[in-house]
């Protein structure tokens, strides 16, 4: 590994610390890995609102299949 990749490294984990830290104080509830794959969904160009709609909607989702679950398969109308 060269040491501009050493940098980067670096510099990615920092960040990512940075904005773990921030995800707790703002009540976003993002891990660090999560955290991770939207900095670099960002960096490929994915347009920010489109990844929060998306992640809007894949935690309905998953609160959805919880409590579907929870109610084993029972499901309610919405």
């Amino acid at each position: 590994m060269s040491g501009f990749d050493t940098r980067r490294n670096d510099r990615d984990g920092d960040t990512l610390d940075v904005l773990g830290e921030l995800s707790l104080e703002v009540g976003a509830g993002l891990t660090k890995q999560q955290l991770a794959v939207a900095l670099k969904l960002l960096r490929l160009g994915v347009n920010p609102s489109a990844l929060v709609a998306i992640t809007q909607e894949l935690r309905k989702e998953a609160q959805y299949a919880t409590v579907e679950q929870q109610t084993n398969g029972r499901s309610y109308p919405q």
